[in-house]
């Protein structure tokens, strides 16, 4: 298992050599990660980025960057633990997000060079390059280099009009503005939902109900009109579950086990 301490270095490497080999207007303006650190809902996968320091809230770096990123999660056969990538946050762009949404969506995908594959997602645009390798850590830079270098070197011309023309941070009270204007809400303090309502919405039946529902309909199947008493007794939705229908008293009957199968289309006859 690869560690950070033993990624690190690798990376630090592999930008002093991009560096070396990208054009001294773009070069100068790169910076990259002290180290290299865990990222993911779990904490899973290793990553290490690079950006430019010319960035602020039109596109933040931690949500614009080329990065390199290690997956241990993915060692099984046919998977590929490795990805270079260019990663963009759709959401995260706090200024002229339209204009800028198209430039990085028709401009990127323009210039996006082999091996590297453009996508767009409702939550990110990205140039990615899945690999493999095998090889000791040691020559792992050696390895990245080029394609990192011909990364960057074809979408930091289309970036850098953008980081330019928004140098300034956003005063926080700008940018929460924007967020409300878009409808994405802070999340308010927690409260305890209606458990009723809760219940509307969940197929569990509460075996409180089921006297006062067989009694309702006599004892018997709201299909067949068999007699329950002593048999086995399937609570159903009228409106099925799966159709939108609520979990209320109302909404519920008592079936027979012959009715309940034929009702979901699970019996031969």
């Amino acid at each position: 298992m690869i560690t950070k301490q033993q990624l690190t270095p690798v990376c630090h490497d592999l930008f002093a050599k991009v560096k070396a080999n990208l054009p001294l207007e773009i070069a100068e303006r790169l910076r990259c990660s002290r180290a290299v650190r865990n990222h993911g809902s779990y904490q899973t996968f290793l990553m290490f980025n690079i950006w430019d320091h010319h960035q602020a809230d039109a596109l933040t770096k931690d949500h614009c960057c080329y990065g390199l990123r290690y997956d241990p999660l993915r060692l099984r056969p046919g998977s590929t633990p490795w990805h270079l990538l260019l990663w963009i946050n759709n959401i995260r762009i706090y200024q002229n997000q339209s204009a800028i949404h198209h430039v990085l969506h028709t401009d990127l995908r323009k210039i996006c060079p082999p091996p590297f594959l453009f996508s767009v997602e409702e939550r990110y645009v990205q140039l990615k390059w899945n690999f493999d390798w095998n090889g000791p850590l040691s020559g792992l830079a050696a390895f990245l280099a080029p394609n990192a270098t011909k990364l960057i070197a074809a979408a930091h011309p289309v970036l850098m009009p953008i980081f330019d023309s928004f140098t300034q941070p956003l005063d926080k009270e700008e940018r929460r503005k924007i967020i409300l204007a878009r409808e994405k809400k802070y999340f308010g303090p927690a409260t305890r939902p209606d458990p009723i309502t809760i219940r509307e919405y969940t197929r569990s039946i509460p075996p409180s109900w089921r006297p006062e529902i067989l009694a309702r309909h006599k004892h018997k199947c709201a299909h067949c009109g068999m007699d329950l008493i002593g048999k086995t007794v399937h609570m159903d939705h009228i409106l099925p579950f799966s159709k939108g229908g609520k979990t209320t008293k109302e909404n519920l009957q008592p079936l027979c086990s012959d009715c309940n199968l034929k009702k979901g289309n699970r019996s031969d006859h």
